[in-house]
């Protein structure tokens, strides 16, 4: 829970020195750096759209999902972990790639997406607690009738 609310607030500390203190963090604005800009902009494209299913469906891997229930506490803090950090650093990169590109509004949106995305994956007791246990039509399927 800690790590998933340190980056909202990294973000957050982003947007209000970008947006109301005004600090001038548009270092590669210039015409020079827009070609870069454009091989940037695609790569954090291609990885905010493949990390993001990817984040939101980690725990229905099978390995991972078996490693959830065979050691519930070792694994949701290891691919948990893992999945809060994941959006996290989508979300802080692409807050700060809006800023440094001079308000590049496709930072933004990425930013925006992210941001849709991390109450999907908030770390609450109830949530840690579905995700540790067999699902109930599961259990229904491996059990044997009685006749």
């Amino acid at each position: 829970m800690f790590v998933y609310w340190l980056q909202l607030l990294a973000a957050a500390i982003i947007y209000v020195c970008g947006d109301y203190l005004e600090f001038d963090m548009a270092v590669l604005a210039s015409d020079e750096a827009r070609h870069t800009g454009y091989y940037v902009q695609m790569v954090m494209i291609l990885l905010t759209l493949g990390l993001v299913p990817l984040a939101l469906r980690l725990f229905k891997f099978r390995s991972i999902h078996a490693s959830l229930l065979a050691h519930p506490a070792k694994a949701l803090m290891k691919w948990g972990g893992l999945r809060v950090l994941i959006l996290g650093l989508l979300l802080f990169a692409n807050t700060l790639l809006y800023y440094v590109y001079g308000f590049e509004p496709t930072y933004g949106y990425l930013a925006v997406m992210v941001m849709l995305t991390m109450p999907f994956v908030l770390p609450t007791m109830g949530r840690c607690k579905a995700e540790t246990e067999e699902p109930a039509e599961t259990k229904e399927e491996t059990e044997p009738e009685e006749a």
